[in-house]
């Protein structure tokens, strides 16, 4: 008959063996150690008006679609107004502030609400995992400005294109100046002897 002892060893091994995979995933997969991935634009700091065109930065690994297991590849995640730190292993959120670039994009033209956001950048394995280590960009924060500012400038902009062509045609035209001809070019002493030349007088 098994001992108490021996039925709890079994027990904990065939324990630790069905949870073998599950602990390996949670790892999730290795990142090279040269990766990085950040934001081309916007920079931090920068004031935007109504939609604008996000541009995604990856060094030292590919871009590819969700699903596809390719080494040394994954895809987009940004992240808006997110604070939770990313963890290796861990399945990033699908939602409005978890947006999942599955389809390979490296560009992405959002629309934010006027005020200040935070905008950050997560590379996810095929499985929407975050890499181990995790492949975060630094986050930066943009300013979206309200709907009519923008309006105003280019107001601003046409009232001074206006005034430009206002004072264009308000100036004098250029005085032509007269087409020398030869015979003007011609002074009077060589005019005499040019017409001596020809009468033969002195």
């Amino acid at each position: 008959m098994w001992k108490p002892a021996s039925v709890r060893l079994c027990l904990i091994l065939t324990a630790s063996l069905a949870l073998a995979p599950a602990l390996a995933m949670a790892k999730g997969t290795k990142a090279p150690k040269d990766a990085r991935v950040y934001l081309i634009s916007p920079a931090d700091g920068e004031t935007v008006s109504g939609a604008f065109w996000c541009r995604f930065g990856l060094r030292n690994m590919g871009v590819t679609h969700a699903g596809d297991d390719f080494a040394g590849s994954g895809h987009h995640h940004l992240l808006i107004d997110v604070d939770e730190t990313m963890e290796a292993g861990q399945q990033i959120p699908r939602d409005k502030k978890h947006i999942h670039y599955a389809a390979g994009e490296t560009e992405a033209r959002i629309e934010l609400s006027p005020g200040k956001h935070t905008l950050q950048l997560v590379l996810g394995d095929s499985k929407h995992l975050n890499f181990d280590p995790p492949l975060v960009s630094e986050k930066i924060m943009i300013t979206v400005s309200r709907p009519d500012e923008p309006a105003r400038v280019s107001r601003n902009t046409s009232e001074r294109r206006r005034t430009i062509e206002r004072n264009a045609r308000a100036e004098p035209p250029p005085q032509q100046q007269p087409t020398l001809t030869p015979e003007m070019t011609k002074s009077p002493e060589s005019s005499d002897f040019i017409a001596r030349v020809f009468t033969g007088a002195k």
